[in-house]
């Protein structure tokens, strides 16, 4: 191996997904790490001055915003996070606002409106969640690759799984030569993208299969486990999450 990351490897939670019998076992990790990721802002953490100075500063994305937003844990801390967040928030918009406020008509007013758009873009960057969740992933994506390569119990029980949804199977993919040598990582590579074609290609029959049960001729003829053929369908061509890059100033 050669230009490893400097990532410890997690073992235990890649095993685990990797007997699943799951279409993607990173996208159920990442579930796990979204799940984590809200109660820990949403817990204890947010009396730690330096946990609020980070959310103050960098907050989190929509997508994060409203799963806390419809998150069934404390009201409190919810509402703390909100009061210094909006406050953080108005001190940064305030100059921007009282241009819009102070423009005259025409060509000043247009670009007053075009600073206070960039503010807004800029205070929208960062995610301290999906931040998180890249950190994750990629000790995820590391130790699996790791696995692949050294043990052969890991590798076996990797061919016969479902693979991954496609936007998992490229990061795998795209990763694999800054941690395997060249050999290793092409022989990965082809590995992984002939699972990810097996498997595509009964995840098609599956919901082929899905659209000719509801014909009358086919009635009472058995599922065959394709009940929800539709979803996992999705699932495996778009993935269940697609966490940002962390801007370089959330570390």
């Amino acid at each position: 191996m050669i230009g490893k990351p400097k990532y410890r490897l997690e073992t235990i939670p890649v095993w685990d997904g990797v007997q699943s019998d799951s279409e993607c076992f990173l996208c159920d990790l990442m579930d796990e790490a979204e799940k984590h990721g809200v109660e820990f802002y949403l817990g204890s953490s947010v009396m730690n001055p330096e946990t609020r100075v980070r959310v103050n500063e960098y907050g989190f994305c929509e997508h994060h915003f409203q799963l806390i937003n419809k998150s069934k844990l404390s009201a409190q801390n919810m509402g703390l996070i909100c009061d210094t967040y909006l406050s953080e928030s108005r001190s940064k918009f305030e100059k921007a606002f009282n241009n819009v406020l102070n423009a005259k008509p025409g060509r000043k007013t247009v670009k007053a409106v075009e600073e206070l758009s960039i503010k807004f873009a800029s205070r929208e960057k960062g995610c301290l969640i999906c931040s998180q969740m890249k950190s994750r992933l990629d000790r995820y994506v590391y130790t699996i690759i790791c696995l692949w390569d050294s043990d052969p119990l890991f590798k076996e029980a990797l061919e016969q799984s479902k693979g991954f949804c496609l936007h998992h199977y490229e990061i795998l993919v795209k990763t694999a030569p800054s941690v395997l040598g060249a050999k290793e990582a092409n022989d990965f590579i082809k590995a992984i993208t002939n699972l990810e074609l097996k498997n595509l290609d009964r995840i098609a029959e599956e919901n082929l299969w899905l659209t000719q049960k509801y014909k009358s001729e086919n009635h009472d003829k058995p599922w065959r486990g394709c009940e929800d053929a539709q979803h996992r369908t999705i699932n495996k061509i778009v993935g269940k999450h697609r966490v940002l890059d962390p801007i370089a100033k959330v570390n």
